[in-house]
């Protein structure tokens, strides 16, 4: 797999005409050299190459990478011909981490070739911002940098006479360990006006043709990098802070369902009874049917890499609880890692007041139709009266005309019981259980209860329904709460239009819509009123925005009817032309084998 990406990064980038190297900084090994570099330094064998056989002081290198990962100047520096012979060169250099893994150090150098003279290396390590000297094996300083200069107030002209001693005030046996061989240790750096600074000293000895010939100093400043730490912790502690004070559980979990992380959040009442632990399946404690279900979810936001959420209820300390879990995708560098993470949350009380809202956003449909109804039931319950007067004033001695009276005043009383029943069912709390049920069903029940109110502001009403539909799995009341909230909009919209329509009219039907994946029945609720312009249409669903302000609209009715139909994993949608009329679709998913 590594080389393969080699490879194909190295194709991308075989067009320029610079030298690039690509470097593991881990292992020092060179992992591609592109055909110029290796012709530029008589390269004989460029197929196993250390870091070291073609830079000079990689060390050096490698600390000013790590001091500025980020750099994008160019840096002066010299590479080995095949022979040891100096090449002076400018070289730049960016981080490969993200096209491989996290846990490799893989930089591409890019060497720009010049015409430096190789005497030009004072010049060259001038320019790093890493405080460095060198010095002979004895500790005897031959060059120091311009930052190292400054920072110990060193007189450049005097750098030979210096030692060791004179630029680090460290015990004997550290100085010694120093010169003896590659080191690492902390060293404070006071200053006059200043806080002290905290650098990390880094020896190692250079070798010329196989000797040993000196030791190379840095002193890589760590004041930045332990600021970033406190940054980082104090971060850290205002983000657990952040979690303990919500009532949310946190859980990593990878595509297995096994338990990665678990948040320390005590406070969340789900956590506190069920000790998860760090390697278990999350899903243990449900029945199979819903670890089924959660198991479906999981492995479509696996393999689509969107957030999806899901809610169960649960009987806990004896209380009937509901929770929703967010299913989050961890985006990493690594396609092939997979985590998600799961964010549950009690939301008992929050459905408690949603089935308030949707009571009250029921009564206030029922304020809407009343009227209608009230004048429906008074027509059959007259024409009713007039056929019993009929009969009491009037001795129909003729059976047969009779009946056909008495069949009449039944058909009344049938037409003002079915209005009754419907408007009742309108207003009784519903089963919090779904049912499958026929969406034709809802269509004639809804029908009834609207199309008098239709009537009455002289709209015509119309239905249709398509073909062999399936039935869909819901709380059929709150569907037909979302048809009836749709259809008063329309009625207020025809109503209240400046300039009225000629030939007002609304329609309610029912289709069925095939995609690739699934089978929709599609609810749609058309008219030919106003229409919506785009910065209305935009808020339609927020909580509490209503144009009819001063009409006693509440702005409910479009924000609790989207969350509904959210809730039986469908989708609400608003097609509109201002001027022309506006049409509402709402998707459901259709109880089908292919749905699942």
């Amino acid at each position: 797999m590594l080389d393969s990406k080699i490879e194909r990064l190295s194709q991308l980038l075989s067009h320029s005409q610079k030298g690039l190297v690509f470097v593991d900084l881990k292992s020092k090994q060179i992992l591609y050299i592109n055909p110029i570099t290796v012709e530029h330094l008589e390269l004989k064998n460029p197929k196993s190459l250390d870091a070291e056989n073609i830079f000079f002081d990689f060390n050096l290198l490698v600390s000013e990478i790590h001091t500025h990962p980020q750099s994008k100047s160019d840096y002066k520096w010299f590479l080995k011909k095949q022979n040891a012979e100096k090449v002076p060169v400018s070289i730049n250099y960016s981080s490969l981490t993200e096209f491989f893994d996290l846990n490799t150090e893989i930089y591409a150098i890019t060497i720009i070739w010049n015409q430096l003279q190789t005497d030009d290396y004072p010049s060259i390590a001038d320019h790093l911002e890493i405080p460095f000297f060198q010095t002979d094996l004895a500790g005897n300083l031959k060059y120091a940098n311009n930052r190292l200069i400054e920072l110990f107030r060193l007189s450049p002209d005097k750098i030979n006479t210096y030692s060791i001693s004179d630029v680090l005030i460290l015990p004997e046996n550290l100085k010694n360990e120093i010169l003896q061989g590659n080191t690492k240790l902390l060293f404070e750096v006071d200053h006059p006006t200043e806080n002290s600074t905290t650098f990390q000293i880094q020896s190692f000895i250079t070798t010329e043709d196989g000797n040993q010939n000196g030791i190379t100093i840095l002193l890589l400043d760590l004041s930045e990098l332990q600021n970033a730490e406190r940054i980082i912790k104090y971060g850290e502690d205002k983000l657990r802070t952040f979690f303990a004070t919500m009532n949310n559980g946190f859980v990593i979990i990878n595509k297995d369902a096994k338990i990665l992380e678990i948040a320390p959040i005590f406070k969340f009442l789900l956590f506190q009874v069920f000790a998860f632990e760090v390697g278990e399946d999350i899903f243990h404690f449900f029945d199979e049917k819903m670890k089924s279900k959660l198991m479906e979810v999981l492995n479509s936001v696996i393999e689509n890499q969107n957030s999806q959420t899901t809610e169960f209820d649960y009987t806990l300390l004896g209380e009937e609880k509901t929770f929703e879990i967010r299913f989050i995708p961890v985006r990493r560098y690594d396609p092939n890692d997979k985590k998600i993470l799961l964010v549950f949350s009690d939301i008992t009380e929050a459905k408690r007041k949603d089935r308030q809202l949707i009571e009250s956003m029921k009564f206030a449909s029922i304020g809407e139709i009343a009227a209608g109804l009230a004048h429906e039931i008074n027509n059959p319950l007259q024409s009713a009266l007039l056929y019993l007067d009929d009969l009491i004033t009037v001795d129909e001695a003729d059976q047969n005309e009779r009946r056909n009276i008495l069949k009449k005043i039944e058909s009344a009383n049938l037409r003002i019981r079915d209005l009754v029943k419907a408007l009742l069912d309108l207003g009784r709390m519903e089963s919090p259980n779904r049912d499958i049920v026929s969406p034709y069903y809802i269509l004639v029940r809804t029908s009834e209860l609207v199309e008098v109110s239709c009537r009455k502001k002289n709209i015509s009403f119309t239905r249709h329904a398509g073909p062999n539909l399936p039935g869909i799995f819901v709380r059929w009341q709150e569907i037909e709460q979302v048809l009836i909230n749709c259809v008063v909009n329309s009625i207020n919209a025809l109503s209240e239009m400046e300039t009225a329509r000629q030939f007002p009219k609304i329609e309610l039907g029912i289709d069925l819509v095939k995609t690739q994946k699934k089978e929709w029945v599609v609810f749609s609720v058309e008219d030919n009123g106003p229409g919506i312009d785009d910065d209305t249409l935009e808020k339609v669903f927020l909580p509490l925005f209503t144009t009819r302000r001063n009409k006693q609209g509440t702005g409910l009715g479009l924000s609790i009817s989207k969350k509904i139909i959210a809730e039986h994993g469908g989708e609400i949608y608003i097609k509109t032309k201002e001027g022309t009329g506006t049409k509402v679709e709402i998707y459901l998913p259709a109880h089908t084998d292919e749905n699942g």
